[in-house]
């Protein structure tokens, strides 16, 4: 394949690196070394990653010495590149780095085959790395000579050629409307290596472009698939191993002077994973120019216009086109540019707008950067338009208009806030979260809402979009119930709402929680089997007894006062704490002396306050009163307890005790 990419290769591409094949002045005058190199073009081989360059190195000892020993050996300065890539190879014997080649004799010639294969590391787009091979003979007087050649390797995946090289294309002479047909030849080189270290040719992906690069004047058409009059011929991808051929024709249409021109061809590959792109690659070496003859004329073209897309999302922005006044005649001329601007909005600027060219000589152009400043503010979908003409001095009749229009691009962002990030509420109620979001973008935009939370709670919102104007706001409502069992200060959880914008990128969120306010609800009354009515007799004491029961939802620190009791009433305990769902029955304590009445009533009741400061008043509680028949100085303790719950026949014990001590104490007496 590398002897037909070298009769492919056109002679007269300009080489981007001007390499010498030089000698070394010999040691001795009887000494004498040269070393000529032929590759595919110039000092310049192709090769793609896995596959290798191939050189062909002839020595000659053009001295009346006979050398003893010839050495080829190869280096490189990038140090990426090693040595070791390098194979020698001459009469079925090769070695990496270097070889010894033996004795040569005067006037004898040696040819070396050179592969420089191209590893992993090196770049896929083109690439250019200098090698050096140098070749060192020693005579037998000791004497030495030295010779080094410096040629490149050029890392690609495809090469590009006219397909009439090596012979020159025939000269056609262009008058005005001519048109003469050539062939252009795209052929993939890429290779694969094998597990065996062997290479095989593979496909590759680029998206090649093969266009007319040279001066304008000459169109460019071909009746082939994928050739197109503006962009040229395009190729996604190719095959391995394949080759392609357009058969084009070149017609003069304007832009040269008269005499003797070539027509250029260039070709060019991007990457198609690059999702913007990327930079294309040029292929600087593998296509052709071909020689022309043309007439005379005045004539004006402009390039560089176009549409712009305008991203706004960091703020304002400059578009800018680097525009080209092309001189299409043949001489010298100087060409006025006038603009219309009526299309560019107020707030947009356009700047760098010449209104002459200054003088153009044939075959070039005068070239500017056109700006166009884009508000920040600008909506999405606005745009502006503008043109401009630029007419030839020597002929009015010569003039060329081009229009550039730049629309902004939408972008897309949102924020997302909240009246509150956590709210209470009793069980069975319900929390609304009123949520505010703010489109960021610079259009119209619908955003999704998606709410996220534990499912007992219930987390829903208002709505599942809004739609919502630039730079503007909108409103919807998450709400929680919060279920009817949850205790005092149960917590829900993060409850997480998400709103993403329709680009599916733009998204916010915010986290709220919903607690559980305590309920307090105490309720009291008489225990089991009690009205709240007992008989106590004066002198003596009996403990009633009054149930509490908490009703709310968590645990509550009761403090208890009595209204309208006598003063010889008493509550065993001036507070307690009682959980959620408990009953406690507190004990009041009745100790009549004499003076209180017998016979009469006495009612009063047990006021509770809870926590929050909620009161609860207890049903009624009565004491009648009776007389103490015994001696003044005996005291009788008894109880009243008639909850299931308390201990049965204590007052009696009571009773029985008291009266141990009065008998103990008159025993005494």
């Amino acid at each position: 394949m590398i002897s037909n990419r070298r009769q492919a290769l056109p002679f007269f591409v300009v080489l981007l690196m001007v390499v010498s094949v030089f000698a070394f002045t010999p040691a001795s005058a009887a000494s004498s070394l040269m070393a000529t190199l032929d590759a595919d073009h110039g000092p310049y081989s192709f090769a793609s990653v896995n596959g290798s360059a191939e050189y062909t190195v002839t020595i000659t000892n053009d001295g009346d010495v006979d050398f003893e020993e010839v050495e080829i050996s190869a280096s490189f300065m990038d140090e990426t590149w090693l040595s070791e890539n390098v194979t020698f190879s001459v009469s079925g014997e090769e070695s990496p780095g270097s070889l010894l080649l033996g004795p040569l004799a005067s006037s004898a010639v040696i040819q070396v085959q050179v592969s420089a294969t191209v590893g992993n590391g090196a770049k896929v787009d083109f690439a250019e790395v200098p090698m050096a091979i140098d070749i060192d003979a020693f005579d037998d007087g000791g004497e030495n000579a030295t010779v080094g050649l410096e040629v490149i390797v050029c890392v690609t995946n495809w090469i590009a050629y006219e397909s009439n090289f090596p012979n020159q294309p025939t000269i056609n002479t262009f008058n005005m409307g001519d048109s003469y047909d050539y062939q252009i030849v795209v052929e993939n080189i890429a290779v694969t290596k094998n597990l065996d270290n062997t290479t095989a040719p593979m496909s590759i992906r680029d998206h090649i472009v093969v266009q007319y690069s040279g001066i304008s004047g000459w169109t460019i058409t071909s009746d082939d698939d994928g050739w197109h009059p503006f962009y040229g011929g395009t190729l996604e991808g190719m095959d391995a191993s394949a080759s392609h051929t357009w058969n084009v024709a070149i017609e003069l249409t304007g832009n040269v002077k008269a005499g003797d021109h070539v027509v250029d061809f260039q070709a060019t590959s991007t990457d198609p994973d690059d999702p913007m792109g990327g930079m294309p690659y040029i292929q600087p070496y593998g296509m052709t120019a071909i020689p022309v003859s043309a007439a005379e004329w005045y004539g004006v073209s402009v390039s560089g216009a176009g549409s712009r897309n305008v991203d706004l999302s960091e703020g304002s922005a400059i578009s800018t086109w680097n525009v080209a006044v092309n001189n299409l005649g043949n001489t010298k001329d100087t060409f006025s540019i006038t603009w219309d601007n009526t299309g560019v909005p107020a707030g947009w600027t356009l700047s760098s707008t010449p209104d002459t060219s200054g003088e153009i000589d044939w075959q070039t152009s005068s070239t500017f950067d056109m700006s166009l400043t884009v508000p920040a503010d600008a909506l999405a979908g606005t745009s502006a338009s503008f043109s401009m003409t630029a007419t030839s001095s020597n002929s009015d009749d010569e003039t060329a208009s081009q229009s550039f229009v730049a629309t902004v691009d939408q972008h897309y962002g949102v924020s997302l806030s909240v009246d509150s990030d956590s709210k209470s509420k009793a069980p069975g109620g319900v929390v609304d979260f009123i949520f505010n979001v703010t489109n960021t973008g610079n259009g119209e935009d619908t955003f999704g809402i998606m709410v996220d939370g534990p499912a007992l709670w219930t987390p829903t919102a208002s709505q599942s979009n809004i739609t919502i104007s630039a730079v503007s706001s909108g409103q919807f409502t998450v709400s929680v119930t919060i279920p009817d069992d949850k205790d005092a200060g149960a917590e829900s959880g993060d409850i997480i709402v998400t709103v993403s914008s329709s680009d599916g990128e733009s998204t916010a969120n915010h986290n709220v929680s919903v607690s559980t306010s305590q309920v307090y609800d105490i309720s009291m009354g008489h225990v089991s089997g009690s009205d709240g009515t007992v008989t106590v007799t004066q002198e003596t004491q009996l403990q009633l007894r009054l149930n509490v029961t908490n009703n709310g939802n968590g645990v509550d620190t009761v403090t208890f006062t009595m209204e309208n009791q006598p003063p010889w009433a008493a509550l065993g305990s001036d507070s307690i704490q009682i959980g959620r769902g408990q009953t406690i029955a507190i004990v009041i304590t009745l100790s009549p002396d004499t003076a209180a009445l017998s016979g009469r009533d006495y009612i009063f009741q047990v006021v509770a306050t809870s926590a929050d400061g909620s009161e609860t008043t207890s049903p009624d509680l009565t004491a009648q009163i009776e007389v103490k028949e015994t001696g003044g100085e005996e005291v009788v303790t008894e109880e009243l307890d008639e909850d299931d719950e308390g201990l049965p026949g204590f007052s009696m014990f009571v009773s029985l005790l008291a009266l141990t001590i009065v008998v103990l104490s008159r025993r005494k007496d």
